[in-house]
C-alpha cells in the first residue's frame, strides 16, 4: 500500500500523501503546517496511519510522532527527523537523507521562511 501512496506523492501536486483506516487523502501546501493542524484539529486522521511526504525535518517528525503515525515515506528527510522516527519505532523510507543545515537549504527552496 505504501508504493500506492509514494506513487500519488510523485505524480500528483500534493505535499503529503496519508493512508488512514483505508482511506488515501491528499495535502497540498507545507507538510509541517499540514501535520501541525492535523495534529490539534484532526488527531484521529493520523493514529495509525501511513504517510508519504516530500520533506520531513525535525518539527514533522515530533508531530508524526506524537500524531501515533506508523510508517513513513519521505522524498527527503533530516538526520535528525530520522532519528526521532527511528526512535519512536515507526518504519522509515526515504530517498535522500541530509544533515539539518541541507535540510534548511531544501525547505526554504520548496518555499518555506527560515527566520
Amino acid at each position: 500500500m505504501m508504493n500506492e501512496l509514494i506513487e500519488t506523492l510523485q505524480t500528483e501536486q500534493c505535499s503529503m500523501v496519508l493512508l488512514h483506516e483505508g482511506n488515501i487523502t491528499t495535502f497540498e501546501g507545507r507538510g509541517v503546517r499540514t501535520l501541525y493542524h492535523l495534529l490539534n484539529e484532526e488527531p484521529e486522521l493520523l493514529f495509525q496511519s501511513k504517510v508519504a511526504i516530500k520533506a520531513v525535518g525535525g518539527t514533522s517528525a515530533r508531530a508524526m510522532v506524537e500524531g501515533g503515525v506508523v510508517e513513513v515515506y519521505a522524498e527527503v528527510i533530516s538526520e535528525q527527523a530520522y532519528g526521532i522516527l527511528i526512535g519512536a519505532h515507526i518504519k522509515v523510507e526515504y530517498e535522500k537523507k541530509v544533515d539539518h543545515q541541507r535540510f534548511l537549504k531544501i525547505w526554504e527552496q520548496m518555499g518555506e521562511i527560515i527566520d
